[in-house]
């Protein structure tokens, strides 16, 4: 714990105790430091959490709360409902929302879990199956925010000799013993056959784990710089001069700045959006939970699918004055200093297909949705504008706070802004 600097002796600790081998080792060495004035100067709590997935869970918190009790350490239990889906995953996600609200009640300063260098062992040759990178293979770190691994570089049977030691009781899940979950079965039938081969592989694939965590957190370092610390945001022509690693990363951090969870977006995905680099033309791709990666002006971004809008209802100006737009929560204001030059009335609407526009004083005009692209005007921002017309001609682009020069408009001094109500 002081190499890797989990705790601090003036820290409140929570300890999620099932009443499993690990969890009891660890809040039972926890306590034996407390005693010693080594540890937890603030206190030490400890917390189970009944998935209401078997029916003995009664009997695990009795234990748990028995051990607590034998221990001097302030015990609570909570039973959580498990949402459909992934059991495993809805499970731990429940029991990590139910921690972090116990720690809040207990005022602790980290959550302490029961994990172990068996745990971390089995966790790296499942995700190297699976085909994982090295952020996958850095496995179970032994901290993230504030919950820490005191058991990380130990392995499960010195926990179980330390309580046979010390007479303290713990209880098996039964569950552990079915071949239903891939963890089992690779406990139960490869897991030997791995240690009559490499006796030392626990050791050393928790090693492998600390040094693909270690090379993870520098390209991490790398991507981060890229995007910035609060960017939402990636330009291409960095990303292209970055390794590989790197721009994987970079998608993956803008992916989690969009609200994304990190297991819903696999290798394929990013892949898919790296592509996007190589084009052109502005391109999009949908993404899972609602959405979209864009490659455009230069720029790599992941944010909400755009939505199309529903066009603005088309509003008469007659004359100079001031018109509500409540379906964008503003006010349209329209003035003009030579109001007998301008071709009133005026129409207030959404850009329409064919809309023409001559903004520079050069002769003719080009299409509005042309121009806006020249000016590399987002489209979802392009879809929200408010014009002002006569007719196909575009007079006034108030958001853009840009008027035509031809049609009269410059001439007359026309001038339209919009001013925020909500």
């Amino acid at each position: 714990m002081r190499r890797r600097r989990l705790l601090t002796p003036e820290e409140r600790i929570l300890v999620a105790l099932s009443a499993g081998p690990d969890s009891t080792a660890l809040v039972a060495a926890l306590a034996e430091l407390r005693d010693a004035r080594l540890l937890c100067g603030r206190g030490l709590h400890a917390l189970h959490v009944d998935h209401g997935l078997r029916a003995d869970g009664g009997a695990d918190a009795a234990a748990a709360a028995a051990t607590c009790a034998r221990l001097g350490v302030p015990f609570e239990s909570v039973r959580i409902r498990v949402a459909p889906g992934n059991v495993q995953a809805e499970a731990r996600r429940g029991r990590y929302a139910a921690l972090h609200d116990a720690a809040r009640r207990a005022s602790a300063d980290r959550i302490a879990t029961g994990h172990t260098r068996t745990d971390q062992a089995e966790t790296v040759l499942l995700r190297l199956l699976r085909g994982a990178g090295a952020r996958g293979l850095g496995a179970i770190p032994p901290r993230r925010g504030v919950v820490v691994r005191p058991l990380i570089d130990r392995p499960r049977e010195e926990g179980i000799r330390y309580l046979a030691d010390r007479g303290i009781p713990f209880r098996i899940d039964p569950s552990n013993a079915t071949p239903r979950f891939a963890r089992n079965r690779l406990r139960l039938s490869v897991w030997p056959e791995i240690l009559k081969l490499a006796p030392a592989a626990e050791r050393t694939l928790a090693r492998a784990a600390d040094l693909a965590r270690d090379d993870d957190r520098a390209l991490r370092r790398r991507a981060r710089a890229i995007v910035g610390e609060r960017g939402a945001a990636a330009p291409v022509s960095r990303l292209l001069a970055a390794p590989v690693a790197v721009r994987r990363r970079v998608v993956r951090l803008l992916w989690r700045r969009a609200g994304g969870r990190a297991g819903d977006l696999d290798a394929r995905a990013v892949d898919a959006i790296l592509a996007m680099l190589r084009g052109d033309r502005p391109r999009r791709r949908s993404l899972a939970a609602g959405l979209e990666a864009r490659c455009r002006y230069g720029s790599l971004e992941i944010a909400a699918r755009a939505v199309p809008l529903t066009p603005l209802p088309t509003r008469d100006v007659p004359a100079p004055g001031r018109y509500a737009v409540p379906e964008l929560g503003c006010v349209l204001e329209v003035r003009a200093a030579r109001a007998e030059q301008v071709p009133w009335p005026l129409a207030a609407r959404s850009r329409r297909p064919g809309d023409r526009f001559r903004p520079d004083g050069g002769r003719g005009s080009k299409l509005l949705r042309r121009w806006l692209i020249d000016r590399k005007v987002p489209r979802e921002r392009r879809d929200a504008l408010l014009v002002l017309a006569a007719g196909d001609r575009i007079l006034a682009v108030p958001e853009l706070k840009v008027i035509a020069a031809g049609e009269g408009a410059a001439a007359a001094g026309l001038a339209a802004r919009l001013h925020a109500t909500r």
